[in-house]
């Protein structure tokens, strides 16, 4: 099993600021402080998400949203507390989330994001902005609050040293109602829109680009935001070829009125080659820890393989299946965990 990590950067849902009733956000009352901690919960929605809409006094209407599980706590921690903070220069305060580790920097009407630390079934993958941190936060910070900064470090994924270079744009871009599902609502919330673009080089072994959109809505009721949406398009190139995006919805914990429960979520992989003649590879990517049944069903409905993959924990996957075994026709390929499912076609042609 192959498993890639460029999804870590994924860095800045994990920033939290708090929204004021006057669309300020100020370091005295927004920034994180140790000993802080909430617990987010995935969602889903049927409908297309409202992230188009921005400006001052609007309404986010979000409508279908299905409630999924609690994912890790996320907590706020001293470096001391931390054995790798010594790696970060300048750090101040630590933010672990499960196996997730990330290290910032907080000084005078600024917030600076120094690094990551994430592992995943074993293995591990560090990114360092030695080079040029990430300014993430100047305060005082309002509507029409726009902030462009460059960023690079060292990369280090699966085994393989690397750099980085990109840009990162944080912007409060609106303010208005957020509306979940017509009964959860919350009037006076701030929007900031967080924007990166990051080139990195893995040794040459591999190339390629991110690319993320993170919207975070705050309200004055809480420290930390009531809905986060994030984007994520990765595009690789080398030895682990790779073309991903994925999204995702957080919600706080408690903030859980009028979302529907038990609803099995749609997971999504490619399965490439396809059409395809002696073996596929299978990529997906899992937000929390799951297990997975793999069948492959011909056109009578007949299972004619079966492979289980168990404990995965949340991160990027190749899963290699052999399929030499199996006649030229058209087949179903069925992912099913305890809270995902997904299926695709797969030609086999000899």
């Amino acid at each position: 099993m192959k498993k890639i990590y460029l999804l870590t950067f994924s860095l800045f849902a994990l920033f939290q600021v708090k929204a004021q009733t006057s669309y300020t956000l100020t370091q005295a009352n927004s920034e994180a402080i140790i000993g802080d901690s909430y617990l987010p919960r995935i969602i889903d929605t049927t409908i297309a998400l409202p992230m188009n809409i921005s400006g001052n006094n609007v309404t986010w209407n979000l409508t279908g949203l299905t409630d999924t599980l609690a994912v890790d706590s996320v907590k706020f921690i001293d470096p001391s507390a931390d054995a790798n903070s010594g790696n970060y220069a300048g750090v101040t305060i630590v933010q672990t989330a499960g196996t997730n580790v990330s290290y910032y920097k907080s000084s005078t009407n600024q917030y600076e994001l120094l690094g990551l630390d994430l592992s995943f079934g074993g293995q591990t993958a560090n990114i360092n902005y030695n080079t040029n941190s990430a300014i993430i936060a100047q305060y005082n910070m309002s509507y029409g609050y726009t902030n462009t900064d460059a960023v690079s470090g060292d990369i280090s994924t699966s085994g393989i040293p690397g750099t980085f270079t990109g840009t990162v744009v944080t912007e409060v871009d609106g303010t208005g109602t957020l509306n979940l599902n017509g009964m959860a609502n919350f009037a006076n919330c701030a929007r900031v829109k967080t924007t990166q673009h990051l080139d990195f080089d893995l040794s040459g072994i591999e190339t390629g680009t991110v690319d993320q959109i993170i919207y975070n809505y705050y309200n004055s009721s809480s420290k930390f935001p009531v809905l986060t949406v994030s984007y994520n398009h990765v595009v690789g190139a080398g030895l682990f070829p790779i073309d991903n995006t994925q999204v995702q919805i957080n919600t706080l914990s408690t903030v859980v009125i009028g979302v529907k429960e038990n609803k099995l979520n749609d997971v999504i992989f490619k399965t490439y080659p396809n059409p395809a003649n002696s073996e596929i590879s299978l990529h997906f990517v899992l937000a929390q820890s799951e297990s997975y049944n793999v069948e492959i069903s011909n056109t009578l409905g007949q299972v004619v393989k079966t492979i289980t993959l168990n404990n995965l924990q949340p991160g990027m996957y190749n899963e290699s299946i052999n399929v030499a075994d199996l006649s030229a026709g058209i087949y179903n390929i069925k992912l099913t965990g305890k809270n995902s499912q997904g299926t695709e076609k797969l030609v086999i042609q000899k």
